[in-house]
């Protein structure tokens, strides 16, 4: 239960190291559904240990989320249950919620309270016994790190089933580029790069003079995984040069793993096998992400001419580490009609 709590009223809630731990993992940017208080629900006992505002146990939605200007209103933000009432001649009875009728009438709440107060009505008492957790992915309502897990992995894999994410990877691995360019094509499918979105959510400060937190690119949007490497409107322009040295209709999708299986499908529909056109893929993402790192760090100037470049000679580069292409293939040539020495 101290997962979905932080107030002073809970402290008495013990978690172990490992637990904190693992609930940190478990939301690792800031849109991220958390799969544990998803998927959670308290049940009501005697109240003591179920947060009123902030879970879920009345009406599928937290009272925090129904209700967010009753909440901003109430002094009693971090309080259990069992703290908003009391007994009265054996009936239980519910407070003021931590609002007066002054601030209800002033804020023009007066009706939202009113709804307020028939759920409350309607849920009636507390009952006897201690207050418990019900886990909705299981049938028996019973936590189980399977069933976590398997939630866990299918936000990982927002276009699909596990086994088209499974593919992608498969096929990266077996490329023929540096081994750093396919963890880095991991850390791109599964939102690990260090962007600056993911940096301000992990505590680091962007203070200094030169450390805007918008894209690097359009300098109008934050930096974030998919806006970096596929929604810019300068990066859109980039991968659209791209596509038109290798004859390609423009790219529909704005996702790392999405757009990679975009691409595997366009070179299978051309004759190109064993997933040979995502070295182009990784060149793309991995150019546009040495402009970003070389302008953060040491202030480099770029273009879009030099960039489309630089993805050109990295993919006629990488080439000579395997059978990607033709061994006697020169540069000119390769840039001349790259997909001849691919098929």
């Amino acid at each position: 239960m101290h997962a979905f709590t932080s107030g002073d009223s809970f402290k008495t809630i013990s978690s172990s190291f490992w637990w904190r731990d693992l609930l940190k993992v478990g939301i690792s940017t800031p849109s991220q559904e958390d799969p544990f208080s998803s998927n959670c629900s308290f049940v009501v006992g005697n109240g003591f240990t179920t947060p009123f505002w902030e879970v879920v146990w009345l009406n599928n939605i937290s009272l925090k989320d129904f209700f967010p200007d009753l909440f901003e209103l109430s002094t009693l933000k971090k309080v259990s249950v069992a703290a908003m009432g009391g007994w009265r001649e054996e009936e239980w009875v519910w407070g003021d919620l931590g609002i007066t009728e002054e601030e209800v009438v002033q804020a023009g709440l007066v009706s939202e309270l009113g709804v307020l107060r028939s759920l409350l009505e309607n849920f009636g008492g507390l009952k006897g016994g201690r207050d418990s957790v019900s886990w909705s992915l299981e049938s028996e309502k019973v936590f189980s790190v399977a069933s976590c897990y398997n939630w866990y992995v299918s936000l990982r894999t927002p276009f699909g089933p596990s086994k088209r994410c499974e593919e992608a990877l498969e096929i990266v691995w077996k490329l023929e580029v540096p081994y750093k360019i396919k963890v880095f094509a991991w850390r791109l499918f599964v939102n690990r790069l260090p962007t600056k979105d993911l940096l301000v959510y992990r505590g680091i400060s962007f203070a200094s003079s030169n450390s805007s937190l918008n894209c690097i690119f359009c300098n109008t949007h934050l930096e974030e995984n998919d806006h970096t490497f596929f929604k810019c409107v300068v990066i859109k322009v980039v991968w659209r040069e791209i596509g038109v040295w290798l004859d390609f209709p423009d790219r529909r999708e704005e996702e790392g793993m999405s757009s990679f299986m975009e691409w595997f499908f366009i070179g299978w529909r051309k004759g190109i096998k064993d997933g040979k056109l995502g070295v182009f893929w990784l060149a793309v993402c991995w150019s546009i992400w040495l402009t970003r790192n070389g302008f953060c760090f040491r202030n480099d100037k770029w273009n879009i001419n030099n960039i489309v470049w630089n993805i050109k000679f990295l993919v006629w580069r990488w080439a000579s580490y395997g059978e990607i292409a033709y061994s006697n293939c020169n540069f000119y040539d390769f840039c001349k009609d790259p997909l001849s020495f691919m098929s």
